[in-house]
C-alpha cells in the first residue's frame, strides 16, 4: 500500500514539474535537455513549433524559451556631436514590441538568450536592436550641420532623423522589432549656445525693428514729397488760374465796374445790419484800367 501511495505521489510530481506556461503577449518554444532519466543523451535545444500564450507539456527535463512581444515605450535621452564638434542633447521616445511573427520569434529565440528566467525581454531587444539604431540615426543626421545651423533647421533635423531610424528599422532582416511610434523633443543646446541664441534672437528683434522704423520713415517720407508735389501743383493751377482772370479782365475792363455796381445794394444793407455805418463807395471809374494812349496820338 505504502509502495503505491509512493509511486502515485512521484507521478503526481513530475506531472506536475512537467508542464510551464507562456504568458498572455508572449510567445515561445521548446528547449530540448536532457537528464539523469535520459541517460544524458544530449538534448536538441531548440526545437518544433512557435507556441502561443497557455500551458504546454514540457517533460522531465525540457524548457520554454519565451519571447515578450508586448508593446513598451522607453525614453531615451542620446548625445550628438556637430560638424564643428559641438555635443546636442536630444530626447527620444520609442513605443516598440517584439515582431509577433513566427519567423521573427524564431529569429529572436537563435540569435538571443534568455535575460529573465526563460524570457527575452522588451528590454534587451531594445538594447540589441532599437538602441543601436536610433543612436546611429542621430549621429548620421546631426553630424552635417554646424552647430549655428542646427537651431534654425531643428525641425528638419527631427523630422530626418526620425524618417532615417523608421527606414533602417524595416530594412533589418528578419524584422525582430516593430516600431509603432517615435517621438523626438527636447533638443538642448550647450550653455554657451543657448547664451549665443538668445542674444541672436535679440538681435534679430531689434533688427526687425530698425526695419519697420527705416520703412516707416521712408513711407513718410515719400507722402511728404507727395504732398510737396501736390501743393506744387495746385499752386500753378491757382497761378495759371488768376493769370487767366487777369487776361480776361484786361480785355474787358467794363466787367470791374458791372461787378461793383452790382454788389453795391448787397455792401450797403450789410452796413446798415452791422449799426448804420455810412460807407462811401468808390467810384467805379476808379477801378477801370486806362486805356492805352495810341502811338499815333
Amino acid at each position: 500500500m505504502r509502495s503505491c501511495l509512493l509511486w502515485i505521489v512521484t507521478v503526481a510530481m513530475f506531472a506536475g514539474c512537467s508542464s510551464e506556461d507562456i504568458p498572455q503577449a508572449h510567445k515561445g518554444r521548446m528547449f530540448d535537455r536532457t537528464g539523469a532519466l535520459a541517460f544524458y543523451s544530449g538534448g536538441a535545444g531548440l526545437t518544433g513549433p512557435i507556441l502561443g500564450p497557455g500551458t504546454h507539456y514540457t517533460g522531465v527535463y525540457d524548457e520554454l524559451r519565451v519571447v515578450d512581444c508586448a508593446m513598451a515605450t522607453t525614453k531615451e535621452p542620446l548625445k550628438a556631436l556637430t560638424k564643428d564638434g559641438v555635443q546636442f542633447g536630444i530626447d527620444i521616445y520609442i513605443r516598440y514590441g517584439a515582431d509577433p511573427s513566427d519567423e521573427s520569434v524564431k529569429a529572436i529565440l537563435g540569435a538571443l538568450g534568455p535575460d529573465k528566467e526563460h524570457t527575452v525581454t522588451s528590454v534587451k531587444l531594445y538594447d540589441t536592436y532599437v538602441r543601436p539604431a536610433i543612436g546611429e540615426a542621430v549621429r548620421e543626421t546631426v553630424s552635417p550641420f554646424r552647430a549655428n545651423d542646427v537651431n534654425d533647421k531643428r525641425e528638419e533635423i527631427l523630422s530626418s532623423i526620425r524618417k532615417r531610424f523608421l527606414e533602417m528599422m524595416e530594412k533589418k532582416d528578419p524584422k525582430a522589432v516593430t516600431v509603432y511610434e517615435v517621438n523626438l523633443s527636447n533638443l538642448t543646446f550647450p550653455d554657451e549656445m543657448n547664451h549665443a541664441n538668445t542674444e541672436r534672437a535679440v538681435q534679430g528683434v531689434l533688427k526687425d525693428k530698425a526695419i519697420a522704423e527705416r520703412e516707416r520713415v521712408t513711407a513718410e517720407i515719400q507722402t511728404m514729397s507727395m504732398r510737396r508735389e501736390l501743393a506744387e501743383k495746385e499752386g500753378e493751377a491757382v497761378g495759371a488760374k488768376i493769370d487767366k482772370i487777369g487776361a480776361a479782365l484786361k480785355r474787358n475792363p467794363e466787367y470791374l465796374q458791372y461787378d461793383l455796381q452790382a454788389k453795391m445794394p448787397e455792401i450797403y444793407r450789410l452796413a446798415g445790419d452791422k449799426g448804420n455805418m455810412i460807407i462811401t463807395a468808390p467810384s467805379p471809374s476808379m477801378l477801370m484800367l486806362p486805356k492805352t494812349m495810341s502811338s499815333g496820338k
